[in-house]
């Protein structure tokens, strides 16, 4: 019996063992728990302490914001089309905008941007005068944040003058693509104003053009298919091809002759590439006739370009904003390029009601012939000033 007594009283000490064992490594593991989810969430503890919130721009930076609603006042640095690309994005309503570059108020003021959305034109330009950024102009004006391009440099001066700054980038993981950087921006945009677009549809008309153009040009033979030249930049110190000339030579059935050339160009290589069709975007102030007449710049013999022979030479229209780089025009772009370089494949597509029906669709506008003729046909001073 004593036996049988002693017995039952160490399983009893065993079983009490176990179960304080137990509770101490529960009680363990919900401290190291709790321990771990309040370092995760301490940051986001504070932030919301204090009302603010983080993102991740398009730069890989994580940006301290307020809350959206009391974001009332944007500044834009050196992105030239955002301005327009903010005024769709808010329906024509730009009462936020308080600042912009320069040449994106010289291209509104030439532009149908000026009707869609006429406030634009009284938005600040006094930050970047002279062609350098005035920190203390743009604290005059006191943004509760700023859209900007570039890198670590440009945003360590908004946070040191304590301006929450945004990067917005002009390419994509996969390389240049304006429809897919307007979406990224609008998607961007869409996270710091906590809001969506009040236009929508334009990605999707975008997909429709193109798989259209791919289809009608697919049979077009590679030894067949035109030489393209396009011209980003263009002046007496400046002559480069720009960022977009491949996609948009790409996704129009053309063959980028410039393809690969970094820097500057010389007129020896533009000989040597020989391209059947020429393009130059709104941001270089020459037109088709100045090499015609051969009035570019001093030195520049175009007389025996293929495409100048030919008067195969084209001006990028404007739009909202110009139509090279990312803009909510840049689905036209597409049909006007590809019908400019391959007008028999598109004998059926009339730009000036393809315009019409896209600027009613999406913007509201009833377009005139007039209006047409100035998207087509931009008029002399809307090139590129500073950047």
């Amino acid at each position: 019996k004593k036996s049988l007594l002693l017995l039952a009283v160490g399983f009893v000490m065993l079983a009490t063992a176990a179960c304080q064992s137990s509770s101490n490594s529960t009680t363990s593991s919900k401290s190291e728990s709790a321990m771990t989810s309040t370092g995760e969430n301490e940051s986001s503890s504070k932030e919301e302490a204090k009302g603010t919130r983080i993102i991740k721009d398009q730069l890989g930076f994580d940006v301290e914001l307020p809350p959206a609603k009391d974001i009332k006042r944007i500044a834009i640095h050196k992105l030239l089309p955002l301005p327009s690309v903010y005024a769709v994005y808010k329906g024509g309503n730009v009462d936020g905008l308080i600042s912009m570059p320069p040449d994106s108020l010289n291209a509104a003021k030439n532009s149908i941007l000026a009707k869609y959305a006429p406030d634009i034109l009284n938005v600040s330009i006094d930050y970047y005068k002279g062609g350098e950024l005035n920190m203390e102009e743009l604290l005059k004006l006191k943004p509760d944040v700023v859209f900007y391009a570039g890198g670590e440099e440009e945003r360590q001066q908004f946070v040191n003058a304590g301006i929450p700054a945004v990067g917005f980038s002009t390419v994509t993981p996969n390389g240049p693509n304006t429809i897919e950087t307007l979406n990224a921006w609008i998607s961007l945009m869409e996270q710091v104003f906590e809001e969506g677009s009040k236009v929508t549809g334009i990605t999707e008309y975008a997909k429709e053009a193109q798989d259209e153009i791919n289809k009608r040009l697919a049979d077009i033979p590679e030894d067949q298919r035109k030489k393209v030249l396009m011209i980003g930049h263009y002046s007496s110190t400046n002559f480069t091809l720009g960022g977009f000339s491949d996609y948009w030579i790409s996704v129009t059935g053309g063959i980028n002759v410039g393809k690969g050339t970094q820097g500057n160009v010389n007129m020896e290589q533009v000989y040597s590439w020989a391209p059947d069709i020429m393009f130059i975007s709104t941001l270089s102030d020459f037109f088709p006739e100045d090499f015609y007449n051969n009035t570019t710049v001093e030195g520049a013999d175009w007389s025996g370009v293929p495409a100048v022979i030919n008067k195969q030479v084209y001006k990028f229209p404007l739009g909202m904003h110009r139509w090279w780089p990312p803009s909510t025009d840049a689905p036209l772009s597409l049909w006007w390029i590809a019908k400019t370089t391959y007008p028999e494949k598109f004998e059926d597509i009339n730009m000036d009601e393809k315009i019409k029906e896209y600027y009613k669709k999406f913007y509201g506008m009833d377009l005139t012939e007039e209006d047409v003729n100035s998207i087509l046909n931009p008029v002399k001073g809307v090139g590129r000033t500073y950047y």
